[in-house]
């Protein structure tokens, strides 16, 4: 086989494989996503103690720490973080559209 084929073949085996990983991540979204999400974005300000300095208590006692907690405030997390985009706020913490969109698709399955 040429180095020509075996590019060609090493490039089709990639463009496969990321193929089966964004469709398997997209339908299978895990909790952990979610989570990593929450502590990247959330839970400076929405913790039981929270460590952002304009807060002593989160804010509107909404705590999103655990999963149960997220599932708990799913509804508003959609409203507020997917629809609206209120939160984070000013998108200090640079939420992408991606994040947003897993969001989503999570609450969703909840339903």
């Amino acid at each position: 086989m040429t180095s020509r084929a075996w590019a060609a073949a090493a490039a089709l085996l990639a463009a496969a494989a990321t193929s089966l990983a964004s469709d398997v991540h997209a339908g299978d979204i895990l909790d952990g996503d979610v989570l990593a999400i929450s502590r990247k974005h959330c839970v400076m300000c929405h913790a039981q103690a929270p460590s952002h300095p304009s807060f002593d208590a989160p804010p509107k006692q909404v705590v999103l720490e655990t999963i149960e907690e997220l599932k708990a405030w799913a509804p508003k997390i959609l409203e507020q973080v997917v629809w609206d985009r209120n939160m984070p706020i000013g998108n200090d913490t640079g939420m992408t559209e991606e994040e947003r969109a897993l969001l989503e698709r999570w609450i969703e399955t909840l339903k």
